[in-house]
């Protein structure tokens, strides 16, 4: 069986008022003391050592033109580095144009086939047999046809009396006919 004093002791645990270990006075927060060094010892690393030895005429010339190789080579880096810096900006600045007149022409495709759509739909209304129907009526003063004046043809008999007609005629005539004299 849980007691209720067992509730509230745990409830407490985490409490930063009971949290006495946090306010040590035994320990420092301070950082440690540095250790000094002796002085010989850092004058030991830090001395300036000069050369005695002298060097001729031939080994300065040697080392200068040593040095100018090293700077040429420095300068080529250098001159390279920038290059391609150069090179990516523009290629970034060309991205950035190539970028903007794709947005702009995705832009008029898309007004383009709005209009075209607004235009079918247009289309589509005013060649509706009604409306062919209403223009016919109204502006051509023309009326609908009445159920006796409508003649059907057979056209297979039609065909077959053609070719009948061009069977029992003479070649010449059927050429004439035909159109091709």
């Amino acid at each position: 069986m849980t007691n209720t004093n067992d509730f509230r002791r745990y409830s407490y645990k985490y409490d930063t008022s009971y949290m006495v270990e946090g306010f040590n006075v035994s320990r420092s927060s301070a950082a440690p003391k540095r250790r000094q060094e002796d002085e010989k010892s850092t004058a030991k690393r830090l001395k300036l050592r000069e050369n005695t030895t002298l060097k001729n005429a031939q080994q300065i010339y040697k080392e200068e033109k040593l040095c100018t190789k090293h700077t040429a080579l420095l300068c080529v880096v250098a001159l390279v580095v920038v290059s391609f810096l150069a090179v990516t900006l523009y290629s970034f600045a060309l991205s950035n144009e190539l970028t903007r007149q794709v947005s702009s022409v995705e832009t008029e495709i898309s007004l383009q086939q709005s209009e075209y759509i607004s235009l079918k739909s247009r289309l589509d209304s005013m060649v509706s047999i009604s409306m062919i129907d209403e223009y016919a009526v109204n502006e051509l003063h023309m009326s609908k046809a009445k159920r006796n004046q409508i003649q059907y043809i057979n056209v297979e008999e039609y065909k077959q009396q053609r070719m009948n007609n061009i069977m029992n005629e003479s070649p010449a005539a059927t050429a004439r006919q035909l159109g091709n004299n």
